[in-house]
Order: structure tokens, then C-alpha cells, then sequence
């Protein structure tokens, strides 16, 4: 308990030391299993021209998609930051765009400049710009003060990151000695601590080499045992061009991996388990190599195609310190079905949203496809034929599974958003799933009117090698999720003035947003006879679990209170870190 109280207030202290470091490029994201590669930077002279002429008084400013139809006149300077903008008609004077897509349509007419930063612009041979066309695909880093914007090309949010380092950079490289958080609070690990070098090389404006090598301190454990509380995190990654980039990459790993990441965020996890003794998700541990290629044929698609190699192993919950509860027991960690996994996946992503921590417009989408076999499969006993058939052991293990997330946001009048998402994911062909790859739902995500693994299928699982852990054990989910914002239009200001000793900081308070939402959806097993379904159809609606609930969020900070549309369910409040979805 000491240790684990040392090693967070030295983490602490090391973020305040950041300050003090030589450079801040290297970003290593807590909630991601490698450090990525820093964006190039815009020109310190464009992003000034582009700042000026957004805060010139006689520039007209928009924020979001914009559109003006063939036909339409738009008379003097327009900038609009979080596009796209679609250009049919006709513009007087010059355009601005700031970190959105610039499209120009036959027949669309500027007659003064245009310049996109943070995009892209198409369609300029089938239009008329009687000045300069610029584009760049650096985005523009700002701060907004008043109506107005301030240049903070560092600007980076963390969400409860900390980290120190120390950078030798050049024109060309840059490298670093890094320590900071590598992961969130969890039951298992404590608080894990990642060190150690990266080095970053643009070899020539196309190419661009990263390397990383850390290594990784579990702070729950005691340096005894069959588990070891060092781990690491090689991350070799090449890659081939600018604006349309491919890149070829290699891991090799020895980390404590979750189980169904993709409900409540890393960070809500961390601050759960911190402060109220509650581990939201199960882990095992994870040790292998990787070799992915990815591509990103548009900006906003890109796709990867990776194999793996993992052993995975079960591991034991510890008992690292909470603010708390501290005194009651952790939530046992359950087994899972141990041995070598070699696994191929192919994936997808899609953005189109004009903004990724607060988007008002565009479409969101995840699809992952994953095929795997196990040689030496160990599988858990205890788990009943109802949940799983036996897992052949002669080396023939096989199975596939995918996961499919897709999200759209709207906007609907001048304050308000509708939301919606769909989740569907799980077993899709050969031997049943191991346990560590299964799934399930309730819990303060995405089922908030429910209890923790409410649908789950796990009842029938009481052998005491699990205890009391709840494992998720369902085979497929599908969920459907809504929601409608509505902005309570409150804005407060202060401005001390230029003959002030504060002169030039601005603080400002906006509204929070009421949230009006509604999620529906199920977990279940595949196959035949009783409690199953069909590998080919979906439950009946009658068996869907739902629920309604009414909210307040603030900054993705928010309060909601939820209640199952079930008998027997009581209200239930829940406090959110950041945005439902």
C-alpha cells in the first residue's frame, strides 16, 4: 500500500516537472498500448496570417459545416474553423477555412484568396479564385478568447496524463527519455509506470521513422511470484508519405491487456478504481509480437491489416490502495483461457466529424474483423456446456470474431445536437470464444439504468475458481444508444482590460448541456436449444433491456440519472468524465 502511495505522488511531481523539460513532442497516450507519431507543425507564418485575418473586425466568422449553394452571394472575408465547407456560389472578397475540408464546386467563385490549414482543398480546377489557393494539412493549434482566437501551437489535451522527459532535438530528430503514466488504475496493476528512450526521425519531408523502447513498472505488485512486475513496450514504426501516409509497423509486448475496453473510457476506469474501489474491467496478461500496415487513402479513412502473435495468460487481482472503501475486497479478476493466439485482423475507420472532442456534425465508425488460432488452447474449467462447448486441445482451435461501431452526430437548431450510435460485436464463425475475448452489458456504460453486467450470461458460471468476478460471457451484443443535447445558452466573461496587470487573459464560462438520452440493446449466446439463439438471427424485442435517462453535462463532465425500463430496477445516478459517446 506504501509503495503504491509513493509511486503516484512521484508521478504527480513528475508532471509538475514538465514544464521544466527541453521539449513536450513526445505524447504517450495512457490509454493506447504504444507512443505514435507527433503531427508536423504549420508554419509559425501561416498560422500568424491565418490567426490575423480571422480577428480582423471586418471578417465574418462561422464555426462548423458551411455551405453556400450555387446561386448564393456571400459578400467580404469569411473564415469558418471546424468545417467542411462546401463552396457553390459566390464570395466576394477572401476565404478562410481553420481545420476543416475545403470543397469548391464547378462553377463556385472567390475573388479574393483562399487559404485551408488543418484540410484539404478540392475542386479549385472547376472553380475561379482570382487570388492565391493555399492549402495545408497541418492543423492550426488556438485557444478561443471571446470571439476571437489566440495561437497555441503546444495546446494538447491529456485527460490526467502525467509525464516527464528530457529531448535533444535537431532539425531532423528528436529524442527523448520519457517517464509517465503508461495505463489507468486498475486492481491489477495499480498504477503502471512506462520509462525509457524514443527517438523520432524525419528523414526527408515523405519519410519518417519512430522507435520506442519502455519499459513498464506495475506499482500493485511485489516483485515475487509467478508474475513478473516489469513489462515493456517495443514500438518500431516506418512511415511513407505526408498527406496520404502508409506505414508499416512492429510491436513486441509484455503488458496486462483488458477485457471489453470499448465501454467506459481508461480514464473513467483509473478514478473509479482510485477513489471508490470499483474496477469496471477484467485483465490478463498479454506478452507477443505485431506487424501491422496501415494506409490512409483519404483523410478521413484509413484502414489496417495486422497479424499477432500473443501468449496470454490469467493473472490475479492485487490489492493496490484506494481513497475509499480501502478496506473492503477487490472484485476477483476472473480466468480466462490461456495459451498461444496467433491472430490475423483487418480493420477500418472512418471520421468525418468537424470536431473529436466536441463534434456537432459527421460520422464516426470502427469495423474490425479478426480470425485466430491457439495450438496449445488451455481452456478454464468450471464453465458449464450451457455457456461454452468443450475447446478442442489437439491444435485445431479456431474462431473468428468481429466489432462494429458506428456513430453520427447532428446538429438540430442553433443549441442543439442528436446523437445516435449502434454496437454490434461477437463471435462469427468456428469454435466457440475464449473467455477473455467475450462480452456483455450494463453498468454506468453503455447500460447506465442497469447493474454492472446485467446481461452477461454468466448465472450459470458458479464454479469457485471464479467467485464472485462476473465474467463477461456472452457470445454477440448489439446495442443501440440516442441521445439529444440541448446547450443552455449561459456565458459568463471576465476581461480586466489592457491597463490592468491581467491585461489579455480572458475567462469565460459556458452553459452545460441537458441531455436527454435512451439506450436499448442485448447480450447472448449463439447456437441451439434453450437460452440460445441462432447464429443467423437476432432476440426477439421482448428480450432487449432499455433504458431512459436524463442528464447534465459540462464540459463532458456530467451527471445523469437513469432508470431501467425493467421492474425492480431502482434509479440509478451516474458520474461521467467525459461524453457518453
Amino acid at each position: 500500500m506504501n509503495r503504491s502511495l509513493r509511486a503516484l505522488a512521484a508521478v504527480l511531481a513528475l508532471g509538475a516537472a514538465r514544464a521544466r523539460a527541453q521539449d513536450t513532442a513526445i505524447v504517450i497516450n495512457p490509454e493506447a498500448a504504444g507512443v505514435h507519431f507527433t503531427p508536423p507543425e504549420l508554419p509559425r507564418q501561416v498560422a500568424d496570417s491565418a490567426i490575423e485575418f480571422f480577428n480582423a473586425p471586418t471578417t465574418s466568422r462561422l464555426v462548423g459545416r458551411t455551405e453556400l449553394p450555387a446561386g448564393a452571394v456571400w459578400r467580404g472575408d469569411v473564415a469558418v474553423r471546424n468545417g467542411p465547407v462546401i463552396l457553390a456560389g459566390r464570395i466576394e472578397g477572401s476565404l478562410l477555412v481553420i481545420n476543416g475540408d475545403l470543397v469548391l464546386r464547378p462553377g463556385a467563385d472567390v475573388t479574393g484568396t483562399v487559404l485551408v490549414v488543418g484540410g484539404e482543398l478540392t475542386g479549385a480546377d472547376s472553380a475561379r479564385v482570382e487570388g492565391s489557393a493555399r492549402a495545408y494539412y497541418e492543423v492550426l493549434g488556438y485557444r478561443v478568447r471571446g470571439d476571437t482566437l489566440q495561437y497555441a501551437p503546444n495546446l494538447r489535451r491529456r485527460y490526467g496524463q502525467f509525464a516527464a522527459e528530457y529531448a535533444f532535438t535537431t532539425t531532423e530528430t528528436r529524442s527523448a527519455l520519457t517517464i509517465a503514466t503508461g495505463g489507468t488504475y486498475d486492481r491489477v496493476e495499480g498504477l503502471p509506470l512506462v520509462f525509457g528512450p524514443v527517438f523520432d526521425w524525419q528523414a526527408d519531408p515523405l519519410d519518417h521513422f519512430r522507435l520506442d523502447a519502455v519499459g513498464v513498472f506495475r506499482s500493485a505488485g511485489d516483485l515475487s511470484g509467478s508474475r513478473s512486475d516489469l513489462g515493456y513496450r517495443l514500438h518500431a514504426e516506418a512511415r511513407r508519405g505526408r498527406y496520404r501516409p502508409v506505414s508499416l509497423a512492429f510491436r513486441a509486448f509484455n503488458v496486462v491487456a483488458p477485457v471489453e475496453d470499448w465501454t467506459l473510457t481508461g480514464a473513467e476506469v483509473g478514478w473509479a478504481a482510485f477513489l471508490f474501489h470499483r474496477d469496471y474491467r477484467d485483465y490478463y496478461e498479454d506478452h507477443g509480437l505485431a506487424l501491422r500496415l496501415s494506409a490512409q487513402p483519404e483523410r478521413q479513412l484509413s484502414a489496417f491489416l495486422e497479424y499477432r502473435r500473443e501468449s496470454e495468460r490469467p493473472t490475479d487481482s492485487r490489492d493496490p490502495w484506494t481513497l475509499f472503501r480501502n478496506d473492503e475486497a477487490w472484485r476477483p479478476n476472473p480466468p480466462i483461457d490461456g495459451g498461444h493466439y496467433h491472430t490475423v485482423a483487418l480493420g477500418l475507420a472512418l471520421d468525418t466529424r468537424n470536431d473529436p472532442d466536441e463534434p456537432t456534425t459527421g460520422w464516426w465508425a470502427r469495423a474490425r474483423v479478426e480470425y485466430a488460432t491457439s495450438p496449445d488452447v488451455q481452456p478454464q474449467g468450471g464453465v458449464p456446456a450451457f455457456v461454452r462447448p468443450a475447446l478442442p486441445t489437439d491444435g485445431s482451435y479456431a474462431f473468428s470474431r468481429f466489432f462494429l461501431d458506428v456513430r453520427r452526430y447532428a446538429r438540430i437548431g442553433s443549441f442543439g445536437r442528436a446523437n445516435l450510435r449502434m454496437v454490434a460485436g461477437g463471435w462469427l464463425g468456428g469454435d466457440p470464444l475464449p473467455l477473455q475475448d467475450r462480452l456483455s452489458l450494463g453498468g454506468p456504460d453503455p447500460m447506465a439504468g442497469y447493474p454492472f453486467r446485467y446481461s452477461a450470461c454468466n448465472k450459470e458460471i458458479v464454479d469457485p475458481a471464479f467467485g464472485s468476478s462476473q465474467p463477461a460471457a456472452c457470445d454477440r451484443v448489439l446495442l443501440f444508444q440516442g441521445e439529444y443535447r440541448g446547450h443552455i445558452n449561459l456565458r459568463w466573461a471576465y476581461d480586466p482590460g489592457e491597463d490592468q496587470p491581467e491585461s489579455g487573459l480572458l475567462y469565460r464560462l459556458e452553459g452545460p448541456d441537458l441531455v436527454v438520452f435512451g439506450d436499448a440493446g442485448q447480450a447472448w449466446l449463439v447456437g441451439s436449444g434453450p437460452g440460445r439463439i441462432p447464429a443467423n438471427r437476432l432476440p426477439t424485442l421482448g428480450s432487449w433491456i432499455a433504458d431512459l435517462g436524463l442528464g447534465i453535462d459540462w464540459g463532458g463532465i456530467g451527471l445523469y440519472a437513469a432508470k431501467a425500463v425493467t421492474l425492480g430496477q431502482p434509479l440509478r445516478l451516474i458520474l461521467r468524465l467525459s461524453h457518453r459517446f
